[in-house]
């Protein structure tokens, strides 16, 4: 026991290296294209709330023009008609957003070429409709038949929509606005920052406040910072030591880190500022704490000590399970699901204090006070909201009891929301990823498209699918055949599918359309099931094990970069992208 304890100690070095070191090369691949500096500021918008008012783009000669990028700085309505220089209507635009959200984000736009590819002219004249267009615009690109931008040299009231060409290459991607669920969260991110009513009030604060921050810390309203404080760029740095102190195998901690690194979907969504990845970090050392409670306890069980020594690891044990209720106040105030993973610590906790015949109210006071300050933070995270504008935007603030009322709409909205989505996938459907979630996807032409997916690695799913049910045979066989006495390696099974089932199967009882993001949380306990597989082969100690383990880790990394364009946005050629749709529900 002694020489295996020095073992672990001696591959620490190592240990904290290799997984530095994939930390660091999920940063780069994270940050690759990951969002501009810099976003169009000068926005124009019809001055009457009546009749039209006209803008004028003027070339100086006349141009081939094939498309244009409008970028909508809000998210209110822009209504306009487009005409050439000899009076046809090449374009009528109507952003409703009753039909669809737009924020801070491009809109690609192809003009009519009278049965041509392109239109020939020298200008666009564009006729907004001000009685409905209320929107600010804060640039028109004007794109060629090359894909180049065409330079405006004059106009009617032109200039606040052509004074910041500079900011934006072609072609538009993903990293220019907003997409997808960003257009909630980073408008409530703002209105927080400025004490305003949120727009987006159906989930918990905690995900926007942070967006935030990271938009407060570093004074700059663009892409790139709303991602900046996204946890989920050095996830695996953080969870690591979950994964040690689980299977106590450095081997186990890097293989596992390793897997997380790769994911698609924990890749994708770490470069999308919304709050998934706060709650499966917030989740997963929830468990981590939990854990160190459960095996802090089994060892002041089984080892006789003195009094300092037991009321020290008493503290401890008590600590550790504080932590871990504070975590789930954290995850709680980005999103309710966590209260899931809330349950499978508590019946976790049951189990051990009745498998080391522990009385349960000997940590009451403790579940308690955790459950309590959990209470406090979730309140504390409302505010924002509580020192905003009433409901007319018009001072006032708001009332404890406002909360309250607004957690009954928040159940409300979720219990009784009745709308659809091409990709929304039923629960059961997520472990075997047989309906993705496409958030984005632009035609860049010349056969080139930029698209983002959110999927997992199928290696790591469909792999990991299996070895969770080879796991739970192999306990429910152990428990039926040791009668019981499978040691702390039946603990480690339950601990990894307690989790797993509990934060999965409740999603079976809610009837509101459901994505795959849902999984995320228990991603870390499919990784957690594969990894208990892979480090029993490599303790066997036999080459091909070895042979085999390193084999499967570089499929895993040969599949991330093959999806690589379409789980993250970069050009790719149409033919590629198309071949990577293995499944008929992979849409991208």
């Amino acid at each position: 026991m002694r020489d295996e304890k020095n073992k672990v100690k001696k591959t620490k070095s190592w240990e904290v290296a290799v997984v530095a070191a994939l930390t660091a090369l999920f940063v780069v691949l994270a940050c690759v294209n990951l969002g501009s500096l810099e976003l169009p500021s000068s926005c124009w918008q019809p001055q009457s709330s009546s009749g039209e008012e006209e803008v004028v783009l003027d070339f100086g000669s006349v141009q081939e023009v094939k498309e244009i990028y409008i970028f909508l700085a809000d998210e209110r309505r822009t209504k306009f008609e487009c005409y050439e220089s000899s009076g046809r209507r090449v374009l009528s635009y109507d952003n409703d957003p009753a039909k669809n959200v737009h924020f801070c984000s491009w809109d690609r736009q192809e003009l009519s070429g009278g049965g041509l590819e392109n239109t020939s002219t020298r200008s666009l004249r564009l006729v907004f409709d001000a009685a409905v267009s209320d929107g600010k615009v804060g640039e028109i690109l004007v794109v060629s038949a090359e894909g180049k931008k065409i330079a405006v040299s004059g106009g009617e009231g032109a200039a606040k929509l052509v004074d910041e060409q500079e900011l934006v290459e072609l072609p538009v991607t993903q990293k220019d606005g907003a997409y997808f669920d960003e257009m909630y969260f980073v408008r409530t991110a703002r209105q927080h920052l400025n004490l305003e009513e949120p727009y987006e009030w159906t989930h918990p604060p905690l995900g926007k406040l942070a967006i935030a921050g990271g938009i407060g810390a570093v004074r700059v309203d663009a892409p790139a910072a709303w991602k900046a404080r996204d946890c989920g760029r050095d996830f695996a740095l953080r969870v690591q030591p979950v994964w040690l102190r689980l299977f106590k195998s450095s081997a186990a901690g890097v293989v596992a880190a390793f897997l997380l690194t790769f994911d698609f979907m924990h890749f994708s969504l770490a470069r999308l500022a919304t709050g998934e990845t706060y709650l499966a970090l917030f989740s997963l050392l929830m468990f981590f704490f939990a854990f160190d409670y459960f095996a802090s306890s089994t060892k002041r069980t089984d080892e006789r000590t003195d009094e300092r020594t037991d009321e020290r690891a008493s503290e401890r044990t008590s600590r550790s399970l504080l932590l871990s209720l504070l975590f789930f106040g954290l995850g709680f105030a980005v999103k309710w699901t966590a209260v899931f993973g809330l349950a499978a610590v508590l019946v976790l906790w049951l189990v051990c204090n009745f498998k080391e015949r522990r009385p349960i109210l000997k940590d009451c006071k403790v579940v308690v006070a955790g459950l309590l300050v959990s209470a406090a933070i979730y309140i504390a995270t409302y505010l924002p909201y509580i020192f905003s504008g009433a409901e007319g935007g018009h001072g006032g603030g708001h009332g404890l009891a406002d909360v309250f009322d607004l957690q009954l709409r928040m159940f409300g909205y979720h219990a009784g929301i009745e709308a659809t989505h091409p990709f929304s996938s039923p629960w059961w459907s997520w472990p075997l990823l047989l309906k993705p979630l496409w958030v984005y996807s632009n035609n860049l032409g010349g056969g080139t498209v930029s698209t983002t997916v959110l999927m997992g690695n199928p290696a790591i799913w469909w792999c990991g699918t299996v070895a969770l049910v080879f796991l739970a045979v192999r306990f429910v066989a152990g428990k039926l055949w040791r009668k019981g006495k499978e040691g702390g390696e039946g603990f480690v099974a339950l601990f990894i599918l307690v989790p797993f089932l509990l934060q999965w199967l409740p999603y079976a009882l809610i009837t509101r359309i459901l994505f795959i993001y849902h999984f995320v949380p228990n991603v870390p306990f499919l990784i957690l099931g594969l990894t208990y597989w892979l480090n029993s082969g490599l303790e066997k100690d036999a080459k091909r094990n070895k042979i085999i383990v390193v084999s499967f880790l570089v499929l895993v990394a040969a599949l991330f970069f093959l999806f690589y364009p379409v789980i993250s946005g970069y050009p790719v050629a149409f033919e590629f992208k198309e071949s990577l749709r293995w499944l008929k529900g992979w849409t991208f």
